[in-house]
């Protein structure tokens, strides 16, 4: 088992947030495009996210609420089909601050409090399904479908940007369906945004202008608490190199075979 009461659950939903996703923009060539342009960009960018193998990807996530933030970082590597992740987390606000873990089919290698540990997880699971939803952005993609008459296009040097800012019924409905999604449309998220007032919502989508790849992907959220007012902000930003270039990697044999198996996690 894991010390310190870090189970694979917390590790794994630590590494994948609550709302998978990234971005950012690069260039200051900007271009004002019609709308024409703009759904053709989409389509594409849809396309091409739907190709992508393998990468690097480096999120950031922050949240912010009582005028504290709390930042969390993933660095991974990945290779799609069979799918494998290589990944260091630095959580600042976690029980452990820092941590790396392999993700390998439906095998999880975690070292935490210098040790290597391994369990298996079940078949369709819920959390390597979110972590393959993290590393490839499909969070930011899907978004475009319900974004794609309303985003603006920006056109730069060597990259196109597809932006979304709102307050309203629009941006609310496409921040639920994402934080929904990213928790697996499971029924204690769904009661909590019974709860809550999306109060403004900003999207963000970098792609490569020849590849059209992703390159950065940002998804911004504020919400508040219908009782208490309190509101709180969540803020995902994803910076992706290497897509398709990675080379297939393998889990190191030393930790394969020194890392101890504990149960299989039911998530």
């Amino acid at each position: 088992m894991l010390k310190k009461g870090i189970t694979m659950k917390k590790v794994i939903i630590a590494v994948v947030g609550i709302m998978g996703m990234m971005l950012a923009g690069c260039s200051s060539n900007k271009s004002t495009a019609k709308p024409s342009s703009t759904i053709s960009v989409v389509n594409h960018a849809q396309k091409a996210a739907h190709q992508v193998k393998s990468g690097n990807i480096v999120l950031v996530t922050k949240n912010t609420q009582n005028k504290k933030t709390s930042t969390g970082k993933m660095t991974a590597k990945f290779h799609l089909n069979p799918m494998i992740v290589q990944a260091k987390l630095n959580n600042a606000a976690g029980l452990v601050k820092n941590y790396d873990y392999f993700i390998d089919g439906r095998t999880v290698y975690i070292h935490a409090d210098n040790n290597w540990s391994k369990q298996l997880l079940p078949k369709k699971s819920p959390l390597i399904k979110s972590v393959r939803r993290q590393v490839t952005g499909s969070a930011a993609v899907k978004a475009m479908d319900y974004l794609k008459k309303h985003l603006k296009l920006q056109k730069n040097k060597t990259t196109d940007v597809l932006s979304y800012n709102g307050q309203g019924k629009l941006g609310s409905m496409v921040a639920k369906k994402i934080i929904l999604a990213e928790a697996n449309h499971s029924e204690s998220t769904k009661n909590v945004l019974k709860k809550v007032k999306i109060t403004k919502f900003s999207y963000k989508y970098t792609l490569d202008k020849k590849t059209y790849l992703p390159v950065q992907t940002y998804i911004y959220m504020q919400y508040q608490d219908k009782s208490s007012k309190k509101s709180v902000t969540e803020a995902v930003t994803g910076n992706y190199t290497n897509v398709n270039k990675v080379k297939k990697f393998k889990v190191p044999a030393y930790i394969k075979r020194n890392a101890p198996s504990t149960n299989q996690v039911n998530e």
